[in-house]
């Protein structure tokens, strides 16, 4: 044993390598893909901009100190007054483009403007990169983008054609341009998001050094308890199988949820982002958002865990709403109901227990998750509170399947590991329960349930009542 520890600890430390590099390269890919397809929709925007303009013959706004007559437009009908004496002159969608270009650049990370390798306005004239690009284009079909890296900095440039089109001819036939040529293009530098790169990157980090701990400190004990009794070694292995047992079962449990919706949202934009429209759209970006929302707290809570398991944390009581505890639940539980049509509501009152957040958030959502899971189509999950001899009793109701009676007095056995799929064949651990029970004991409360197979199933469990 003392020769192979050595070698199971570097094998170990390779394979949890291996898997996060291969995870942040994926992470990488997915974002260079969608800069891509952001940057392909906010041209084609562009374009739907200028065709509107000059689709009403171009456009006229007051002149003020801050708009001038555009020096480059060559119009006999430039400028104009109104009968009411105000002045007008006439934006073309080149001086258009430019304008917005000076609104988006004031963000810092997306810019763009129209350039030209003949270009009427000597500022627009292609850089190095454009007028490479600019020569490769034929028809209005091509489009490039690179990933360019400076330094330290990184950027990703796109550009596509502009095509001539008969309301264009009135400025550019003068440039020797004819219907269908390619006169210009739009060229747009996004900026590397390092900050929230270098952020996704620590997170995954701590992650897999979370899931490297996890399978190096059973290895350690096990070398250290070899040099002990045969008895006493019995004892700590099963410890530390237990624990890892769980450890695991927190990873699958509570992550499955917020990464599947986040894969399922990215493939939907993905595969159907010109399908659909810009209120759908920001719709699945809003969910995308508060899914890696999720996402992030789940993985302080691993971390917390971790340490837990370890024995270097213990629970932290604190003041807790019970009633905005549960609405953050369910709101992070709700496109998983969503997806089976089941309601999900809370009843609770404004009460207050003494109780380590994170330990009840994951044994509210334990619960939620197994109740939607256990629960069919159209079904009804309730939270309610209750106050009373000095603590709090949260009951937490579904309208599911219920819990066969062999198995009632198997829920909260450790040796007890069966998962039973759910009514969308949803997989699980088995191990759900007995993570709440452990966590709600530890915070000096008690957990049990009432069920009937067919009409199913309500979890109760207590918190002492938080005293000012």
């Amino acid at each position: 044993m003392r020769k192979c520890f050595p070698i199971l600890i570097v094998m170990w430390a390779a394979i949890v390598a291996g898997a996060f590099m291969l995870n942040m390269y994926i992470v990488h890919k997915n974002a260079e893909k969608f800069v891509r397809t952001e940057s392909e929709a906010f041209f084609d925007l562009l374009v739907t901009i200028r065709q509107w303009n000059s689709g009403h013959g171009l456009v006229y706004v007051p002149t003020s100190g801050d708009m001038q007559p555009n020096p480059y437009l060559i119009h006999n009908r430039r400028d104009a007054v109104t009968n009411f004496g105000d002045s007008l002159t006439m934006i073309n969608p080149a001086f258009m483009t430019r304008q917005l270009s000076e609104l988006a650049a004031a963000d810092g990370v997306t810019r763009f403007h129209i350039t030209s390798l003949n270009p009427i306005r000597p500022a627009n004239k292609a850089d190095g990169w454009e007028t490479k690009a600019l020569q490769t284009f034929k028809d209005k079909d091509n489009r490039v983008f690179e990933k360019i890296k400076t330094g330290d900095s990184l950027t990703f440039r796109f550009m596509a054609p502009l095509i001539t089109e008969q309301s264009c001819l009135a400025c550019h036939a003068t440039q020797g341009y004819r219907l269908g040529d390619v006169r210009g293009g739009i060229s747009i530098n996004t900026a590397y998001h390092r900050d929230y790169a270098m952020a996704s990157q620590g997170k995954t980090l701590t992650i897999y050094a979370v899931v490297f701990l996890a399978g190096f400190f059973p290895l350690l004990c096990f070398r250290l308890s070899h040099k002990r009794d045969i008895s006493a070694k019995n004892r700590e292995l099963q410890f530390l199988g237990t624990s890892k047992d769980k450890f695991f079962s927190v990873i699958a449990h509570d992550l499955k949820t917020p990464a599947g919706n986040i894969q399922m949202l990215s493939e939907m934009l993905q595969n159907q982002f010109d399908d659909i429209d810009n209120e759908e759209r920001k719709s699945y970006i809003d969910m995308l958002a508060e899914s890696a929302r999720v996402h992030h707290d789940l993985l302080n809570t691993l971390l917390d865990l971790s340490m837990l398991q370890l024995g270097s944390k213990q629970n932290v009581p604190e003041r807790l709403n019970i009633r905005i505890l549960a609405n953050d639940v369910l709101q992070q539980t709700r496109l998983q109901a969503q997806q089976k049509h089941i309601g999900l509501a809370n009843l609770s009152d404004d009460c207050f227990a003494r109780a380590d957040r994170n330990m009840i958030t994951t044994v509210v959502r334990n619960i939620v998750t197994n109740a939607i899971k256990f629960t069919n189509p159209e079904g009804q999950i309730t939270i309610s509170t209750a106050k009373g001899n000095g603590e709090i009793t949260v009951s937490i109701t579904d309208t599911g399947i219920g819990i066969a009676d062999p198995v009632k007095n198997r829920v909260f056995a450790v040796d007890y590991h069966k998962s039973t799929a759910g009514t969308a064949n949803e997989p699980g651990t088995g191990l759900g329960l007995i993570l709440c029970k452990e966590y709600v004991e530890r915070n000096g409360g008690r957990i049990w349930f009432e069920s009937e197979p067919g009409k199913g199933t309500t979890f109760f469990f207590t918190l002492p009542e938080f005293e000012d």
